[in-house]
């Protein structure tokens, strides 16, 4: 991939890169070929992706324990 197109994936906002590193998985490239079009490493490619998959805390999740200790 060329250079420019590296750099403008670069520039982009980190939200924007999550979501074009997730296009470019789900349309079937492998780790190692969005890593050479984006300019990242592929280690940097599959952290991103994997910190998506893993289960998120939600701020509430103590809310319950909370709750039933001032109820």
């Amino acid at each position: 991939m060329h250079r420019v197109t590296q750099l403008h994936f670069q520039r982009l906002p980190p939200e924007a890169q999550r979501a074009t590193l997730w296009r470019l998985a789900w349309s079937g490239l492998a780790p190692e070929q969005i890593a050479e079009r984006t300019g990242l490493s592929a280690e940097q490619v599959h952290r991103t992706l994997h910190d998506e998959t893993a289960p998120a805390h939600p701020p509430w999740r103590g809310l319950r324990e909370r709750m039933t200790v001032n109820a």
